[in-house]
């Protein structure tokens, strides 16, 4: 009997956090953004860290739906986007892309270069050995 009274909770709960996560995300849409907001953001305020409404244990115990979700917000996402949109913006798009390539990649090679006399594995390579751990790392990093 207990457990289906948790059932009934769990669903009462569940239904109220649907309900407020629609309001919220036309809200959004109201303010020209994607419904996806809305509903990312009523996820947080209902979350363990805000409301508690749901709470942390609940939330390990429901990964699985956590992973089907990602996939489902993604392709939520890339709904969004409309080709003929980004074509207009495409050599801008690529620029922007290269640029952040460049630099995230130059800067944390760099980084980890001149950091790697306080790295502890780093200090006793020879200079073309600090050399490629640094390339390594900037290209993990970006």
């Amino acid at each position: 009997m207990e457990s289906f009274f948790n059932i009934i909770i769990f669903a009462a709960g569940f239904t109220i956090i649907a309900l407020a996560s629609k309001q919220i995300g036309q809200f959004f849409a109201k303010a020209q953004l994607p419904l996806i907001t809305g509903f990312l953001f009523t996820g947080i305020i209902a979350g363990p860290y805000m409301l508690g409404l749901i709470s942390i244990e609940t939330t390990e115990s429901l990964r699985f739906v956590d992973e089907i979700s990602l996939g489902f917000i993604a392709f939520a996402a890339g709904n969004e986007l409309y080709l003929e949109e980004l074509k207009s913006r495409l050599r801008i798009i690529t620029w922007v892309t290269i640029g952040l390539l460049v630099f995230t990649f130059s800067f944390c090679s760099l980084t980890v270069f001149f950091l790697s006399d306080f790295i502890p594995f780093m200090r006793e390579m020879p200079v073309a050995g600090r050399i490629a751990v640094s390339i390594l790392a900037g290209a993990i990093l970006v």
